[in-house]
């Protein structure tokens, strides 16, 4: 299946359009060529109508970009398109810094969205945005506790805006953001913490400090904590350490929970293809 629908005649009215600061027009070009799959236009595509956006701004700013970005974003916003939900939130976001208040809003609309895709797409503005803007911080702190399971879903996702290699600080910061979120009990966001964020995402680019930090959520009295600690290695992480994964599936291989029972019993059958004793300790899950 082609990764691309944008034909040469295409890119040339999106561009064309883009010359003339007419950015609603670029995006509307997408509508036609939305897949029936999620009703939106394909990934390469959508990529390619927001960094053609991004460029022109950059390189031809009339007054401040943040104030471009900030009014392109809402024009596209403003379309009753999820093409323009996803791209429009992806310019939006850049200019956080010239009206924070108003580009949260936006945020959170995007990100608490009945689509799924569209969440998807919001979740990658959070962790830019966070990256871009640390005071951006104190206002997903607050979303951890919100209502809806998608906003604290999208803090889950943001995490990975603090996701750098050559500053601890920054991990701990990660690590303090998703430590609310370890207690929540909604599968939507724990299946995008433990197995997907805590696992292949920061336990494989930090593994040591991941054992450290599961090590902790095993000894915490609540069966999400634990569910997401055993659920942490059901993924590339789990299969890159299995001997510490089994390490430490066998302390909660006798849980009392049936959500962390089934959790160890399925992240040991996944982890029985590489490593024998995972298998077999299977077996003993009450």
């Amino acid at each position: 299946m082609k990764d691309t629908l944008l034909t040469i005649k295409h890119k040339l009215q999106v561009r064309s359009a883009i010359a003339k600061k007419d950015y609603v027009s670029a995006v509307l070009v997408l509508d036609p060529i939305s897949t029936k799959h999620a009703g939106t236009a394909k990934m390469k595509d959508k990529r390619f109508v927001i960094k053609e956006i991004v460029k022109s701004i950059i390189e031809n700013p009339i007054g401040s970009q943040e104030k471009m970005f900030f009014e392109a974003g809402k024009k596209i916003l403003r379309l009753k398109s999820n093409n323009a939900k996803e791209i429009g939130i992806h310019v939006l976001h850049r200019a956080y810094s010239y009206n924070k208040k108003k580009v949260e809003g936006f945020l959170y609309k995007i990100t608490d969205d009945d689509n799924w895709e569209v969440r998807e797409y919001a979740a990658g503005a959070l962790a830019e945005t966070l990256k871009l803007n640390p005071g951006f911080y104190s206002t997903l702190r607050k979303w951890t506790k919100d209502r809806s399971e998608n906003i604290r879903r999208g803090v889950v996702l943001a995490a990975v805006g603090l996701r750098d290699r050559k500053d601890p600080v920054t991990l701990k910061k990660a690590f303090s953001l998703l430590e609310p979120l370890l207690y929540d009990s909604s599968m939507y966001v724990r299946k995008n913490l433990g197995p997907f964020i805590l696992g292949s995402y920061f336990g494989n680019a930090f593994p040591e400090e991941m054992f450290m930090l599961i090590g902790k959520m095993i000894r915490v009295k609540n069966v999400y904590v634990r569910w997401n600690a055993a659920m942490a290695f059901n993924n590339s992480f789990g299969n890159r350490y299995p001997k510490e994964a089994v390490k430490f599936l066998r302390l909660l291989i006798n849980d009392e929970s049936p959500v962390v029972k089934r959790a160890v019993r399925s992240t040991l059958n996944h982890l029985s293809k590489r490593h024998k004793i995972a298998g077999i300790l299977s077996n003993y899950v009450g």
